[in-house]
């Protein structure tokens, strides 16, 4: 289950869009509230059924949010604090299960207050159960009718949807789509339903339990004596670190390897970040200061790994935790780009900044390096500290500037 704050975060990335989606829709209040009359309020109850079974049925096939408390035409953010005796997560199940569904198959919808209250969030859960629709008429939504969500549009409330689109969601329902390598991406985040095998003390194993076809494998790195640890791994409190091969598997195809590391000696797993190198200075003579620096993005398969492991690994997360307070984690690649010419325009500052952040770095304990190795991995490190500082001032930034 997603927290509050995870909520925030993907409600933001709607809000920044400035448009609805295929798995989101504004609404600007609340479908029930304190001062409605019946007739309204049976007319909202078809507009509710009638949304939800389009936001479950959309062909993204992924969780679908609608979003209570923002203007769609221009969007702005509205509130809901002003209504009282709103629905709770109750009343939208109660709903939904005293109706007549095929094959007793109900959408799955979660509700959550967000934002201080502001934005009230109806999330319907995606399923492998789809096409989602009822057999038993209520109000204007048709029996044996299957509506979908296709781009920012529902299907009309007296129509079917597109006889392709309907494939499509069925597609999805026999596991014919996607290909082995998209289905397991979906599986990464499914959490519950890993196994471990039987191992030895170089390998560790894991099957999907709905499919047993798809495998997951961590192998010790044949060179792991050779590599040094990644400038990233000594910010913990034990610099030891061990190289593996992440390797996910469908049969004995490998359709995803990885480099990971264990971090802190064992007591957390990473998956090695991507990288990239920011403009400090002009041409390459006269520089004496790494500036690469090292990045996930939010929806990645690199961060859905690192979850996944940790909780098959049993880990407490801090390790995990302390890795991602130095990583920036962006939520896309124009987000990354924004970060990086912001840098390029301010170079001055942006070196006093690693400067003064890399006197604050403090390596492990056991930290091997003679004096000028360390100068040199503290000021790799300060760069991808300061990356990280300058993207949380400018999400602030940003967010200030669209709610004023």
């Amino acid at each position: 289950m997603l927290t509050n704050q995870e909520i925030e975060d993907i409600v933001r990335e709607f809000f920044y869009q400035g448009t609805e989606g295929e798995y989101w829709d504004f609404k600007e209040k609340p479908y029930f509230y304190e001062g409605q009359s019946k007739e309204e309020k049976n007319k909202k109850k078809n507009d509710l059924l009638h949304d939800i079974i389009c936001m479950a049925n959309n062909l993204s096939n992924r969780d679908a949010y609608i979003i209570m408390g923002i203007q769609d035409k221009p969007i702005k953010i509205t509130g809901v604090k002003q209504f009282s005796n709103k629905w709770t997560q109750e009343k939208y199940q109660d709903f939904l299960q005293n109706l007549t569904w095929a094959g007793d198959m109900i959408p799955t919808v979660e509700f959550r207050t967000i934002n201080d209250g502001d934005l009230d969030v109806l999330i319907i859960k995606k399923s492998n159960k789809i096409p989602f629709y009822i057999t038993k008429k209520y109000s204007k939504v048709r029996e044996n009718q299957i509506y979908v969500r296709k781009g920012s549009k529902n299907t009309a409330i007296d129509s079917q949807a597109e006889i392709g689109d309907i494939e499509k969601l069925f597609e999805f329902r026999f596991g014919l789509t996607p290909f082995p390598k998209e289905r397991v991406i979906n599986y990464i985040t499914d959490h519950n339903h890993w196994t471990e095998m039987k191992g030895n003390y170089k390998t560790r194993s894991w099957y999907y339990e709905k499919f047993p076809e798809y495998t997951m494998e961590l192998v010790d790195d044949p060179q792991n004596d050779e590599l040094r640890a990644p400038v990233y791994a000594l910010i913990h409190p034990n610099v030891r670190t061990t190289w593996e091969i992440l390797r996910i598997k469908y049969h004995q195809t490998i359709l995803l390897e990885f480099s990971s590391h264990y971090i802190d000696e064992y007591r957390g797993l990473s998956v090695q970040p991507r990288y990239n190198f920011l403009k400090l200075f002009e041409g390459v003579n006269n520089i004496n200061l790494k500036t690469n620096f090292y990045y996930y993005l939010a929806d990645s398969l690199e961060i859905k790994l690192m979850y996944l492991l940790e909780e098959l690994h049993e880990q407490d997360g801090e390790a995990l935790r302390q890795h991602l307070s130095l990583i920036p984690v962006f939520k896309n690649d124009d987000e990354r780009e924004a970060i990086e010419k912001y840098v390029e325009e301010n170079k001055s500052k942006i070196l006093v900044k690693i400067k003064k952040e890399s006197e604050k770095v403090c390596l492990g304990y056991n930290y091997e390096g003679d004096e000028q190795h360390s100068k040199w991995d503290k000021e790799e490190i300060a760069v991808t500290k300061v990356v990280k500082n300058i993207l949380d001032e400018y999400r602030k930034n940003k967010l200030y500037e669209k709610t004023k």
